[in-house]
């Protein structure tokens, strides 16, 4: 099995969404969330990690559960990210 895994990203307008999303992205499929940043203005995003099925599915669910608290501002599944992606991420 390779060491890069698929990354996920999800971006939304305050931190209700944005919990409701990760939980249901961990319930969702077998991930890793990796970390939450605050970028300001009240946009937040989690990031997660995990095979790309996974991450795909955990994504479809992140953002049916956040939809339904509030406004998703965007998403990115990114399938074979380059290994160097991992030193941006503030927990890897």
């Amino acid at each position: 099995m390779s060491d890069i895994k698929a990354i996920g990203v999800l971006e939304t307008k305050g931190f209700t969404p944005l919990i409701k999303g990760a939980d249901s992205a961990s319930k969702a499929a077998n991930i890793e969330l990796l970390e939450w940043r605050r970028i300001g203005g009240g946009y937040v995003s989690f990031t997660f990690e995990g095979e790309v099925a996974a991450v795909k599915s955990a994504m479809d669910s992140a953002k049916e559960a956040a939809s339904e608290a509030g406004d998703i501002v965007s998403e990115l599944v990114i399938s074979r990210p380059i290994k160097d992606i991992k030193g941006t991420l503030k927990n890897k």
